[in-house]
């Protein structure tokens, strides 16, 4: 509803579940620098909640940039949250900003983001991100630059399950912990998804596909993990059909990896549901 006076909608602004999950992950007091803000709704609930204390929208594009001005109007935060039109991490000055929310982009294009402004990530000490696609990469290389995982977790919506991953420059798991955390889970799965007889090939697979899952959330067993296995699985199947038309050596050897992926996802399905 409106305020009839201030003409300020009052209603608590709905999120979907992806970026409810990241909102969840915020550190209350956080001064947020939401960038690829889009309609800004992520800045105004969590100003509605009173998590935050400030935040700054960025958004690339025009279109969503005016959206998110006029949506931070509309709910009477626009003395709390600013909206800039802008590239990444470029209209952030240093010390606005000591949390980083990033969503709904691949994770090369966030790890680029990230990379872009130093003086910027100097003073941001929490990042929340959902990439969509090199999940494993995104984990490795921040991990690799000193941050640590504080939490990571499945979201769904609209039949898509999304991954966001909580990293803090001062608690969680460091890179030395994930890596005897992958390793442990090698060892727990390798019983059931080693079955071809090349170990050397299919436990190399193993800890890329453990590193892309993500050791936090296997360990937790979520439920949703079911939907990315099998939504996988049944890619990977339809791209070896393609593969056997052909009789290239090549394309041979590439689809005898993909079947031990294959081989090794089916394996951590049984050992996470039956």
């Amino acid at each position: 509803m409106n305020d009839m006076i201030t003409g300020v909608i009052t209603d608590s602004i709905k999120l979907g579940a992806r970026l409810h999950t990241i909102a969840s992950l915020v550190p209350p007091g956080a001064s947020l620098g939401d960038i690829g803000t889009d309609h800004a709704y992520l800045p105004v609930y969590l100003a509605q909640k009173g998590i935050i204390s400030k935040a700054i929208g960025v958004d690339i594009h025009k279109g969503p940039y005016e959206s998110a001005r006029q949506t931070v109007s509309n709910f009477g935060f626009s003395d709390k949250i600013d909206i800039c039109l802008g590239n990444g991490l470029a209209p952030l000055a240093k010390g606005e900003v000591d949390t980083l929310t990033i969503a709904g982009m691949g994770g090369a294009t966030i790890l680029d983001i990230l990379g872009s402004n130093p003086a910027v990530m100097e003073e941001v000490s929490t990042l929340i991100l959902q990439p969509q696609g090199a999940e494993a990469r995104v984990r490795k290389e921040l991990l690799s630059q000193g941050w640590q995982i504080r939490n990571e977790c499945l979201a769904e919506e609209d039949g898509r399950v999304y991954t966001v991953i909580s990293f803090s420059k001062f608690e969680g798991m460091s890179e030395k912990d994930i890596v005897e955390r992958v390793e442990e889970l090698t060892t727990n799965f390798r019983e059931r998804t080693l079955n071809t007889g090349n170990t050397e090939i299919n436990i190399n697979n193993l800890r890329k596909i453990i590193w892309q899952l993500g050791p936090l959330i296997l360990r937790k067993k979520e439920k949703l993990l079911e939907n990315i296995l099998n939504d996988v699985v049944a890619k990977q199947q339809k791209v070896i059909k393609e593969m056997s038309k052909t009789d290239r050596e090549d394309v041979k050897i590439r689809a005898d990896g993909l079947k031990q992926e294959i081989i090794i996802m089916e394996g951590i399905r049984k050992w996470l549901f039956q």
